[in-house]
């Protein structure tokens, strides 16, 4: 590292505790430099001066020595840019205004007041920096013109003063010059990072393409095979269809290879915002992960009592960031009993918005050590923030949360891993709660006919593609009782008001209505009847982010194309064992 490089080091800001403005950090840089090169002459200036027994000198350049480093302190913890730059703008400035009109300056000295505008203009910014060019200038001038009224010893020689107002007015131009370039440069950056951002978004939305239309028909192509498979067949056609099983096996790696590196933007999805309780969107969340096959898991969920209003937002996304969070600590956990803690605070309320703290906290996660050299080798939290979203794989519920305007944050203790984020919402209607608010969620009392078996089931398959159709009814001809279809979500709506069904087989991408739509229609059926019908989303979209949406919908499993007909089976019995 050249010297160069160790000053911007030392001039640089942590950002780690400090939110400063993008395009304000580059000058901070600057800020800082002028900062430490005023604090250091002006204690040269104020030793010498005290050593030489020029008391007044001392104490006024000991005064701005204060000043410069509360303000430099005050940048440095808050930083606060505008602020900091106007404070040291105005000491430099007054400071050569009293040492032109004290008389400390020669004749030729006058002349290094020109490049005062490279100083100011580069530390301002072109519109605040004119203009306290232009007053520096104007003080400065009259001092230089007039002389004799203020009854300086000598007077400024005509070379020097034309010498100054010409290097003054090329300093300004130059600089002026500067700074409409940088800014056309910065302009120009930026569309080209828009330019990329579209290139990826799109090449994105193609392989996302790309992959449903390949996992239709291979589904269709593993659940024929196995079929298939099941038939007496001589050793000749039995090895045949081995080969086609174990190409359509790698073919399915393949697909879901090309799903894992791509990752459509979240941020697209439509918001729908509407008042919702906060309380039984967790409790609706968390009660996807409890059930017979996961009893060794517990969810002590702490919610401030002062949270007695409904908010106005997306509740769709809190339910896709808790699921994606949740899911991913439970991966990252030892096997056996875990416990996640979930504490859920009002922080501030200003203008009818509720400043809201997320605290998500486990004692059970693996990956202890991998942080620890995380937070040894990442210096600054932002780039340990990063690291450790990669490593646990929060990326859906980090970009979730960027959108909402918060930013995830982690902490590491001797006895437990939390991480926090802080979201704001705008209140919505009161309600009243109860006395206490227990610490574990009890599933809802809902209405329940007893346990169906499965091959007494009823099922209602919501498909268009008639393939895909005939593909199902062949796959569970001999399994369930009756499978009707619905061609889409309206159909599916119309059949599901004058039938009972004990499971839904919903795909997404339909025409008129699709099935993210039909299951949140379909729940809000149920809330007057206080029923609950399992919803298993079968489809081809196996992105990032697309079973969080299905289950933040309301559906109650995920399953994506291709699969195994005895994975739906399975799930099917587990739905209706529940």
């Amino acid at each position: 590292m050249n010297f160069i490089d160790k000053i911007i080091k030392l001039c640089t800001l942590s950002t780690d505790n400090i939110d400063i403005k993008k395009e304000y950090f580059h000058k901070s840089i600057i800020l800082n430099f002028y900062s430490f090169t005023s604090l250091f002459l002006l204690l040269v200036f104020g030793i010498l001066h005290f050593v030489q027994g020029n008391f007044l000198d001392f104490f006024i350049e000991s005064v701005l020595l204060i000043v410069l480093a509360i303000n430099f302190f005050i940048f440095s913890k808050r930083g606060n840019y505008l602020r900091a730059s106007n404070v040291i703008t105005i000491i430099f400035g007054l400071f050569l205004i009293w040492l032109l009109y004290s008389g400390k300056i020669t004749s030729q000295g006058i002349i290094f007041f020109a490049f005062f505008p490279a100083f100011i203009i580069l530390l301002l910014g072109k519109k605040r920096g004119n203009i306290a060019s232009l007053i520096f200038f104007v003080l400065t001038s009259i001092a230089i013109l007039f002389p004799s009224i203020f009854k300086f010893s000598f007077q400024f020689h005509i070379i020097n003063q034309i010498v100054f107002a010409i290097l003054y007015v090329a300093c300004f131009i130059f600089l002026n010059i500067y700074e409409n370039l940088w800014e056309i440069r910065i302009a120009e950056l930026n569309i080209e990072i828009q330019k990329a951002k579209h290139e990826t978004q799109a090449k994105e939305e193609f392989i996302s393409k790309i992959s449903h239309q390949i996992r239709t028909p291979l589904n269709n192509l593993v659940v024929v095979t196995n079929i298939v498979n099941t038939f007496d067949l001589d050793e000749k056609q039995k090895d045949l269809i081995d080969t086609i099983q174990a190409s359509t096996n790698n073919l399915v790696n393949v697909v879901n290879n090309i799903s894992e590196i791509s990752n459509v933007d979240l941020l697209q999805s439509k918001d729908y915002n509407q008042n919702f309780n906060l309380e039984t969107t967790i409790r609706n969340t968390i009660n996807l992960f409890t059930g017979e096959d996961s009893e060794d898991i517990s969810f002590p969920v702490s919610i401030s009592e002062d949270l007695d209003f409904q908010l106005y937002g997306d509740p769709v996304k809190i339910k896709q960031v808790f699921l994606n969070l949740i899911e991913n600590i439970l991966k990252k956990t030892k096997i056996g009993k875990r416990t996640i803690e979930i504490d859920i605070k009002k922080l501030s309320e200003v203008n009818n918005v509720a400043e809201i703290l997320f605290n998500i906290s486990t004692s059970d996660i693996e990956q202890i050590s991998d942080i620890t050299k995380i937070q040894n080798i990442e210096k600054t939290k932002k780039g340990r923030n990063t690291a450790i979203v990669k490593l646990l794989e929060f990326n859906i519920g980090n970009k979730i949360i960027e959108s909402l305007g918060g930013n995830i944050e982690f902490e590491l203790t001797s006895d437990k891993f939390e991480f926090k984020f802080i979201l704001k919402f705008t209140k919505g209607e009161s309600f009243v709660i109860e006395s206490e608010r227990s610490k574990d969620f009890d599933l809802p009392e809902i209405k329940s006919e007893g346990k169906v078996d499965l091959q007494d089931a009823t099922v209602l398959l919501v498909e268009d593609n008639l393939i895909n159709q005939k593909i199902v009814l062949l796959s569970l001809k001999k399994a369930v009782k009756t499978v009707d279809i619905a061609n889409n979500g309206k159909e599916a709506l119309d059949k599901f008001g004058s039938a009972k069904y004990d499971v839904i087989l919903m795909d997404i991408q339909m025409p008129i209505m699709n099935g993210i739509v039909t299951t949140k229609k379909i729940r809000s059926i149920e809330k007057s009847t206080n029923t609950h019908t399992p919803i298993i989303a079968i489809t081809a979209n196996a992105l990032l982010g697309d079973k969080e949406e299905c289950l933040a919908a309301g559906m109650d499993d995920y399953i994506s194309k291709p699969f195994q007909i005895e994975t739906l089976i399975k799930k099917m019995e587990q739905q209706l064992a529940s």
